[in-house]
């Protein structure tokens, strides 16, 4: 009744003498387009991670690091037992000795019966027999020479070294067991080069790609990155890519840790940004504002319709017809109704 007797009163010009409600009010502006910031989420990771393994059977004699331990490139990580190794080699290393003597003592022979052949003393069977024999020596000595050399290979191959600086993630093994070829000892993670991993969708991708720099959050402070590279394949789940990205921090980030990248979409697509509290429920899932009209006897609030076409937490990018400038009642619509005259109260954008 009492808005009824204000518009009774409005009507026959005396509304000045009323006293008005005091409501919000803010002032928006036409713009063709809005800004989308969208948020993705990616985990750190090594950009290196080994399984370190042996390439031969054998004891563990030693092991030399343990979980959580630093290492650096071409330090020793673990050893396997060689005492057989070595025996053998002792073994072999003397038969190769034993075929040297017999090589030269069979240069000598041959050099022999080729002056006794040549001079008519000797006959050509034993010239060839001896001549012969030594390019069998020669043989036998390149073969027991190659398994020299083999044995010194896998007695090197009995130290297992790290590849690069890196933290030793898993210890699998431990001092006195057998391990097969292939086995892994420890797990090595890359520490000198952290990268994350976000998978994006596929047309975000190339907007990303044109950056030389991007700024990851993490817990709550910001991290240059730059692009390491992007998979050519799309996951058949998720339907985004794998983006890789080199994370320039001083201080390590441990890894399987959360990080977010943000990304500004623009889109272009003419309206307005609403407070949300300036949305009104109309009929059938439509929305409404009150916008606020100047006419003779003051402002005057009035319904229009609007479409919302991207929302974000206190405020809504909207269609409407509302000219290029328009005032909305901004907080306090139910204390309102269209054709009702009110004292503006103007709110900061």
């Amino acid at each position: 009744m009492a808005t009824y007797g204000l518009h009774i009163r409005a009507a026959s010009g005396q509304i000045a003498n009323v006293r008005l409600l005091p409501v919000a009010t803010q002032e928006i502006s036409h713009t063709d387009s809005y800004q989308v910031r969208e948020f993705y989420t990616g985990r750190v990771e090594a950009r290196q991670v080994v399984n370190l393994a042996f390439e031969r059977a054998g004891k563990l004699a030693e092991i030399l690091v343990d979980e959580g331990d630093m290492v650096k490139q071409d330090e020793v990580v673990a050893r396997l037992d060689t005492a057989l190794l070595e025996a053998s080699r002792d073994q072999t290393a003397a038969s190769v000795q034993r075929i040297l003597a017999q090589v030269e003592l069979a240069k000598l022979t041959t050099k022999r019966q080729k002056g006794l052949f040549e001079q008519g003393h000797n006959s050509e069977q034993r010239y060839d027999d001896a001549r012969l024999n030594l390019q069998a020596l020669q043989a036998q000595l390149q073969e027991m020479q190659a398994v020299l050399q083999s044995i010194d290979i896998n007695i090197e191959k009995s130290t297992l070294v790290a590849p690069f600086d890196a933290q030793v993630g898993t210890r699998n093994a431990d001092t006195g067991s057998v391990r097969d070829a292939g086995m892994a000892i420890v797990t090595l993670l890359e520490t000198s080069n952290q990268q994350a991993r976000i998978s994006l969708p596929t047309k975000r991708v190339s907007v990303l790609t044109q950056l030389d720099t991007v700024q990851l959050s993490y817990q709550g402070q910001q991290i240059a990155a730059q692009i390491a590279s992007v998979r050519a394949d799309v996951n058949q789940a998720t339907r985004t890519q794998d983006v890789l990205l080199n994370i320039q921090s001083a201080t390590p980030i441990a890894f399987g840790e959360l990080v977010e990248l943000e990304l500004v979409d623009n889109r272009y697509h003419t309206g307005y940004w609403v407070p949300v509290e300036a949305l009104v429920e109309g009929k059938k899932g439509l929305w409404n504002v009150f916008a606020v009209v100047q006419d003779s006897e003051g402002s005057l609030v009035t319904r229009r319709s609007v479409e919302v076409i991207h929302a974000e937490t206190s405020r809504v990018y909207v269609t409407a017809d509302l000219g290029n400038v328009a005032t909305l009642v901004s907080a306090g619509t139910h204390r309102v109704v269209p054709g009702q005259y009110i004292a503006p109260v103007t709110r900061e954008n």
